[in-house]
């Protein structure tokens, strides 16, 4: 797919989602606004290339065209219409279902295989072995309890086939900054901590847990993954021993075959 194939279904994304937000008379003003908007519309194409490209390098996947593709934490489902628009047949998971209307309006108006269901990542109801690929893109670090991290990650195996694979994007504990806030080292605190921290010095947190590269390739091993890759976008590609501290990681691991 070109830029200029996915650009009618960005313009699509952000007319649906300034209308979600038009109906319920919020406000679209002021730079965080428009940044929510355009992750859900212009740039939702340079969030979703990089990641088809590390299943492309590190997962032996030539394209997913035809996959059947799981996307948790899906929002909007501007990721859920890209993978779709890349022949995919997805199905986008999340807890907030009213937002589900941009990406089904998105879908039919450009054919997509797409489709949504509300659930939660650590007790999916779906089948097993029902999915060639899980895709979790800063989401799994919104599951902060331990244990249900541990179920979610188990949830993402059981409904994998043998031998398919799990990417997970979120940003990491080891970086410099706070990629929420800004802050130096906030994020390094515990969960809690972190909130009531930037709050003391007048910034609002999402309530995550971060994991360091390390920490979260454990979690994948316990889950019952293995094939273990924490790995690089072709554009960030960072030398090996600056990886732990990159503002985001990308884990890749596979359900045994």
């Amino acid at each position: 797919m070109t830029s200029s194939d996915f650009t009618p279904i960005a313009e699509s994304l952000r007319r649906e989602v300034l209308a979600f937000y038009d109906e319920r008379g919020e406000e679209v003003s002021g730079p965080t606004a428009h940044n929510t908007v355009e992750t859900n519309s212009g740039f939702v194409e340079r969030r979703g290339s990089p990641l088809v490209e590390i299943l492309r390098d590190h997962g032996g996947l030539e394209s997913i065209t035809g996959l059947r593709v799981l996307d948790l934490g899906c929002g909007f489902g501007a990721l859920t219409a890209f993978f779709a628009a890349q022949g995919a047949s997805v199905m986008g998971v999340d807890l907030k279902e009213d937002r589900f209307e941009v990406g089904r309006s998105v879908a039919a108006e450009h054919g997509l295989d797409a489709e949504f269901r509300r659930g939660r990542m650590e007790n999916l109801d779906l089948p097993d072995r029902s999915f060639d690929l899980v895709i979790a893109n800063t989401s799994l670090c919104y599951v902060v309890p331990r244990e249900d991290r541990r179920a979610a990650l188990s949830e993402s195996l059981r409904v994998l086939r043998p031998g398919g694979l799990l990417l997970i994007r979120n940003a990491n504990r080891w970086s410099a900054r706070d990629q929420f806030t800004g802050l130096p080292l906030i994020q390094l605190l515990p969960p809690e901590q972190a909130v009531s921290a930037a709050r003391r010095l007048g910034r609002e947190r999402s309530f995550v847990r971060l994991t360091s590269g390390p920490e979260a390739a454990r979690e994948l091993r316990r889950a019952g993954f293995e094939e273990i890759h924490n790995v690089s976008p072709r554009e960030r590609r960072w030398p090996s021993f600056m990886r732990p501290v990159a503002r985001f990681q990308h884990l890749i691991a596979r359900r045994p075959r």
